[in-house]
């Protein structure tokens, strides 16, 4: 046998016990429209779990109110495979951030002081939450799922502010829990 060939056929080896030692140990239900799965299937599920492919999640909402609910659409397309999912969720974050360009800062070396101008910047979360949008359920392949939650915001939630250095934004993502790499909406910023 070539050393080609010797390498492929290792290779097949190791991704097929890779397979199946996470079928195994994550007990994966991997079934197409009621039989088992093909060998591709399973590479395309496990590409799925690894990258968080299964499904593209989109995350809409109304403006923000900082007293009463605002509506929050959360959107999900799943691709060629079954999603098994434990739940959809939200996540809202709160940051206020300071950026002070130009700063005499004083440095102490040895003894010897010596002073340099700087960008001073500072962050910190002012509220954040996690918010279930739907309990867990199986979402079939190449097809769309809308779910809609009212979100409102802890009492006394900071406003959004732009100043000259500083500002307080809120931002949100939605996402599915589901097996390996979590399929998401990425950071969206909101508005007032």
């Amino acid at each position: 046998m070539s050393r080609l060939a010797h390498v492929t056929v290792l290779t097949w080896h190791l991704l097929a016990d890779v397979l199946l030692t996470l079928k195994n140990v994550h007990n994966l239900q991997l079934y197409n429209q009621g039989s088992k799965m093909g060998f591709l299937d399973k590479v395309k599920a496990m590409k799925n779990a690894v990258t968080g492919g299964a499904a593209k999640v989109y995350l809409e909402c109304e403006n923000i109110s900082y007293t009463d609910p605002f509506k929050v659409i959360v959107r999900a397309e799943t691709s060629d495979a079954r999603v098994k999912v434990s739940d959809v969720y939200l996540m809202i974050e709160g940051t206020e951030e300071v950026e002070v360009p130009d700063v005499d800062v004083v440095y102490d070396e040895d003894g010897d002081e010596y002073r340099r101008r700087e960008r001073v910047y500072a962050s910190c979360k002012s509220m954040s939450l996690k918010i279930k949008v739907a309990d867990g359920q199986e979402l079939a392949a190449n097809q769309s799922y809308q779910w809609e939650i009212d979100v409102k915001l802890p009492d006394n939630s900071p406003k959004i502010f732009r100043g000259r250095y500083s500002e307080h934004s809120y931002r949100a993502m939605a996402g599915l829990d589901c097996f390996g790499n979590d399929p998401d909406s990425g950071w969206v910023e909101l508005e007032d």
